[in-house]
């Protein structure tokens, strides 16, 4: 069955911003179970920007031309959070058989052509309010059509169902059919940039303050590391051993800026050392470094290995990370 009719309009087509009356709109919460920059972050926005551009609720570039939703996603298919109803109100759609796949390429999104919200769940809340929630894991939907549910009620799980290129749920808000930004409800692109009579409860607006770039992986590895191992959960940071053929420290970043210099680093006992820097030429959804060394003739000395990372201008970091271990 189709969860929306339309959906894929609602996904694809360019985002609509009315006016609504905010006497009739529901307080949003949280549709997710995570801690918001530890567990989970939001990696795209509703696109305000009603031409072929691109702009977010900050006048920033965290979304794609037609996005009208928002996406809070998790840090890999490996992860675990709960979706949860944003307010209170009546199920009145749900799909629950799309398979999780991340999709990698032409042939992938034609598999998921007219369910690209893959398994979800919409949520009426009265007065022309709805939202829907997209990409949950197949087969964890826990709510069924008319039942009435309270705020934070268990909707299902985070998956990568339908139209996702990572793990995440896509939240949709709408009034009268129409997709509305939560972070200003009432304003259009051309207005001040940030968020104007939101629509989130004062727990979620906090939760949910806007950030230019998060570092969401980092740690050591044996070797070159690759996007998809890392979206796959095929991959995690690791202590460093002394039969590793090289030692790695690695970078996994979301929504950085064009001019960011985006430096890591390795540092280890009887001056090892390595470094890689890049200068970025446009804004990066998704980002990935690493710097490392092979194994020394000797092997690795034992002592005290260092990995850092800074982000943002030259000479001006905005993120940093720092980690260290012992090898014995």
């Amino acid at each position: 069955m189709n969860i929306v009719a339309g959906v894929a309009a609602g996904l694809l087509a360019a985002l609509v911003l009315p006016a609504p009356s905010r006497a009739d709109a529901p307080s949003l919460g949280l549709p997710i179970t995570c801690e918001l920059g530890k567990t989970c972050w939001v990696q795209q926005y509703p696109d305000v920007d009603q031409s072929a551009g691109v702009m977010d609720y900050a006048c920033g570039s965290e979304s794609y031309d037609g996005h009208d939703g928002t996406d809070i996603r998790i840090r890999d298919t490996t992860s675990s959070a709960a979706v949860i109803a944003s307010a209170a109100g009546t199920v009145t759609a749900v799909r629950d058989s799309v398979a999780d796949r991340l999709m990698r390429g032409a042939a992938g999104r034609q598999a998921v052509r007219d369910i690209e919200c893959g398994n979800g769940v919409v949520i009426d809340h009265g007065d022309g309010w709805e939202t829907q929630y997209c990409h949950l894991r197949e087969g964890s939907v826990a709510v069924k059509v008319g039942d009435h549910i309270a705020p934070g009620a268990k909707l299902g799980m985070v998956g990568y169902s339908g139209m996702a290129a990572f793990a995440h749920v896509h939240l949709t808000v709408r009034k009268d059919a129409a997709a509305v930004d939560p972070f200003r409800p009432s304003a259009s692109a051309e207005q001040t940039c940030g968020a104007r009579d939101s629509l989130w409860n004062a727990t979620a607006f906090t939760a949910l303050a806007y950030h230019q770039g998060d570092i969401i992986g980092f740690g050591f590895a044996p070797g070159a590391v690759e996007l998809p191992q890392l979206e796959d959960g095929q991959f995690t940071a690791q202590e460093p051993q002394a039969s590793w053929p090289a030692l790695v420290s690695y970078l996994w970043a979301i929504n950085l800026l064009a001019g960011d210099q985006v430096t890591v680093t390795l540092t280890g006992p009887g001056g090892i050392t390595a470094s890689n820097s890049v200068t970025l030429d446009h804004t990066k959804a998704q980002y990935l470094l690493f710097a490392g060394k092979k194994r020394p003739p000797g092997g690795w000395p034992s002592g005290r290995y260092s990995g850092h990372i800074t982000i943002g201008p030259p000479g001006a970091p905005r993120l940093r990370q720092d980690w260290q271990t012992t090898l014995r």
